[in-house]
């Protein structure tokens, strides 16, 4: 593994790691771990498939951890006030939807739609059948629509 690929991947990490946690410390020192293993072990195969695998072993049930929802990092150059309100008011709205839903349903939803990982990828980061991947997945999406429906504003009469 290179700089050039650390370089590359912690920023996809890191995000991965904040939509399963929600806190942005946790995930930079979780994608942290996952690089530095990547870097110690040398029969990783796909590395990108192992990575995600490797973080999302961080989020099995059992860790007893609290989740914590903060709100995304500052505007970035060019966005203007009203822009980054709004992606803000998005962003927690999405973590907190996401925060909702049970861990497979998360990192199926976190891996195949936000990382852009194909169902089978998926399955082999989360040690699961396609088809089982497929479940949680409708699953997650119709639970996240509900909540993100149940945070929309009653209508003005």
């Amino acid at each position: 593994m290179t700089d050039e690929y650390v370089a590359q991947r912690y920023a996809h990490l890191r995000r991965a790691a904040f939509l399963m946690c929600g806190d942005w410390t946790r995930a930079g020192a979780l994608a942290r771990g996952t690089l530095a293993r990547a870097l110690t072990d040398q029969d990783v195969g796909d590395l990108d498939l192992w990575a995600y695998g490797d973080l999302m072993a961080a989020f099995k049930p059992g860790h007893g951890r609290r989740e914590h929802v903060f709100v995304a990092p500052p505007q970035t150059a060019g966005e203007s006030d009203a822009d980054a309100a709004l992606s803000d008011v998005f962003t927690v709205l999405v973590l907190d939807a996401l925060r909702r839903l049970s861990p497979k349903c998360r990192a199926v939803l976190v891996l195949h739609h936000f990382c852009h990982l194909a169902v089978g990828e998926t399955a082999d980061v989360l040690g699961l059948d396609g088809s089982k991947v497929t479940e949680y997945e409708a699953e997650g999406l119709a639970a996240f629509g509900e909540l993100l429906r149940a945070t929309q504003p009653a209508p003005a009469r």
